[in-house]
Order: structure tokens, then C-alpha cells, then sequence
């Protein structure tokens, strides 16, 4: 499986994504953290996200990189953080500046232990009904 990231171009200067993020989406297959997804596993819907992140929130460098499947809300790395270990951010789409930001984590393996803990639970529920 190939997965998309973004070229050099279209990321913001100086931006490199964390080593756990590229070690998890470069495997032969991908994480299911469903109901979270990678949108680097469709190029269509990456490229997407990040033209609308940067149409409704251009005062903000995000680089979406995953989505859930329920709502609006992206998960996107802080652009302007060069250190190679960037926040991440939950945006919620569409929504009016300023009221987009449903909170963030310190790092991608913080996001991955939720979307993990989410993931199970989201799962268990769905066997349920």
C-alpha cells in the first residue's frame, strides 16, 4: 500500500512529520482505527483537507492527517512546529474561526493511544447494535 503525503510544496517551511506517523503509515497495511482514518491512504481526500484547512483557517498552518468518520473533526499536526515531533490539533470543519478547535495533544503518539482507546470502543459498540 502506498500511502500520500504531502509533497515538500504544499507543506509549511520547515515542517517534517513525526518518525511514529511515518513508521505507521508506511507499513504494508495500514492501522484500521476506525473510526478514525489516514487520509494519506486516498490522496484525493489529503489533498482535499488540506485546501480546506488552509481556505477556512489560512491564519493557521495545519496539515491534516487523519479523519473521523462520524463528523467533521481532522486531526492535523501544528505546521508552524518544526521540531519533528508537532501538537496535534482536532479541527472541527466548517466551523467559524475561532470556534474550530476541539483541543490537541502533545504528539502524534498521544493522538495514536486515543484513536486506539476510541477505535476499541467504537468497535465494541458497533458489535452491539
Amino acid at each position: 500500500m502506498t500511502c500520500y503525503l504531502y509533497s515538500t510544496e504544499e507543506l509549511p517551511e520547515g515542517f517534517s512529520f513525526p518518525p511514529s506517523f511515518l513508521e505507521i503509515v508506511n507499513k504494508e497495511s495500514i492501522l484500521d482505527l476506525e473510526p478514525w482514518w489516514f487520509l494519506c491512504e486516498f490522496e484525493k481526500f489529503a489533498k482535499y483537507w488540506l485546501s480546506e484547512m488552509k481556505t477556512q483557517y489560512p491564519e493557521r498552518q495545519l496539515v491534516p492527517f487523519a479523519k473521523v468518520s462520524y463528523s467533521d473533526d481532522i486531526a492535523c499536526f501544528d505546521g508552524s512546529d518544526v521540531s519533528g515531533e508537532p501538537k496535534v490539533f482536532f479541527i472541527h470543519a466548517f466551523a467559524s474561526t475561532g470556534w474550530e478547535d476541539r483541543g490537541s495533544l502533545n504528539n502524534f503518539d498521544e493522538w495514536l493511544e486515543l484513536a486506539k482507546e476510541e477505535s476499541a470502543r467504537y468497535k465494541i459498540e458497533q458489535e452491539a447494535e
